[in-house]
């Protein structure tokens, strides 16, 4: 069957989330969609035992125990899925019930690439920050005016490098975002790959950037980002996301001997985002791009979050970094951190935060039921 969009998850031993996430998806009223799972884990008798009981047609699954790294993993889910679109989902995240709908509209406005506001749902076992010991699944989500937001791709992309690849944001993603197929099938064309770098998420967003005509930013949920204890995004929370490149096993082969020595050699959200930067950058043959990455924000960036490897963050760097713009962005940086700090903390901050949610599917309930879904475009 010809889908029109493909939803995929790769995944390894983490069925604890993923058996309920596909509880939910078959819930999705629509046969225009599929649930592609690529499974890389070292047992996986639970889950066949689960899709058997659920007996949905629209589930592809795959299964191997070869060693895959993260964008091995996700490359194969993208190669085994058929839809016209992708989304790309990690295994403790959701989509919204609408989400067909969202790209029935992608496709009859020409769009190639969505991203749209995310609510974070957490799921029980992880606090949801390191200050709250709420540990009960927590969503946490605000309301949202519904607009649709044109995406000038060169200023995104130039902001991305001018804070040396600590910011994903702005950029287009297949995770948690909508890509058409054929853009991405010119990007793999290209390099080999639809992540062309260690970083899934941040490699296939700087690719995105150079095969993408149409992107919008859509004011309302379509994707809920969920973490849950055993992700890197939970460990995260915990301020836990750190470790030598050589002890993270879902990098692929190679990447300790290909880091680039600019960066400093240790594994952790801003580093790990940084060399995937470079690395599609290169991909790509947009090297000249890569004049413009300021790697004096990216060491202010490592130097106020993870002041105690300042050691290891200054180790063999080859220019002098305590000049004023080193010092400027470690000083707005510092600020900006405090102010969210104070402001997520405020009257100001409107968060709706709703408690004791025991799957992803009861937070989407939640969600699809406090939305006003007639403001949707479509």
């Amino acid at each position: 069957m010809n889908y029109l969009l493909s939803i995929i998850i790769p995944t390894k031993n983490r069925y604890s989330t993923l058996l309920p996430l596909l509880d939910f998806l078959v819930t999705i009223d629509s046969q225009e969609v599929e649930f592609v799972v690529h499974d890389n884990s070292d047992k996986n008798e639970k889950i066949l035992k689960h899709l058997k009981e659920v007996n949905d047609k629209r589930i592809s699954y795959y299964h191997t125990l070869e060693k895959l790294s993260q964008t091995g993993n996700s490359d194969q889910a993208v190669l085994k899925s058929t839809g016209e679109y992708v989304c790309f989902i990690g295994d403790d995240d959701g989509v919204m019930p609408y989400i067909i709908d969202v790209v029935k509209w992608m496709k009859n406005n020409t769009v190639d690439v969505i991203k749209s506001y995310k609510p974070m749902y957490t799921w029980p076992g992880l606090q949801s920050n390191i200050l709250e010991n709420n540990k009960s699944g927590v969503l946490k989500f605000k309301e949202r005016n519904f607009k649709i937001i044109d995406v000038n791709l060169p200023k995104v992309l130039n902001n991305a490098l001018k804070k040396g690849g600590t910011n994903i944001n702005e950029l287009p993603c297949l995770y948690h975002g909508i890509a058409e197929r054929s853009v991405l099938n010119k990007i793999y064309k290209k390099t080999g790959s639809f992540f062309p770098g260690p970083s899934p998420d941040m490699a296939n967003a700087i690719a995105l950037c150079f095969y993408t005509n149409n992107f919008k930013y859509l004011d309302f949920p379509v994707v809920i980002s969920g973490k849950s204890s055993s992700s890197i995004g939970g460990r995260g929370v915990l301020h836990q996301h750190v470790a030598r490149i050589e002890d993270v096993g879902h990098l692929p082969n190679k990447t300790k001997e290909n880091w680039d020595t600019r960066i400093p050699r240790y594994w952790t959200g801003p580093t790990i985002w940084a060399q995937s930067v470079l690395d599609a950058l290169r991909a790509c043959n947009q090297e000249n791009k890569i004049e413009d990455f300021n790697f004096k924000y990216l060491y202010a960036k490592l130097f106020v979050f993870d002041y105690n490897k300042r050691n290891q963050i200054f180790k063999d760097f080859r220019f002098s970094l305590f000049n004023f713009k080193f010092i400027f962005s470690c000083v707005k940086i510092f600020i900006n951190r405090v102010y969210i700090f104070l402001y997520n903390r405020s009257s100001f901050n409107r968060i709706i935060q709703e408690s004791n949610i025991k799957t992803i599917g009861d937070a989407i309930r939640i969600l699809n039921s406090k939305f006003d879904k007639e403001k949707l475009p479509f």
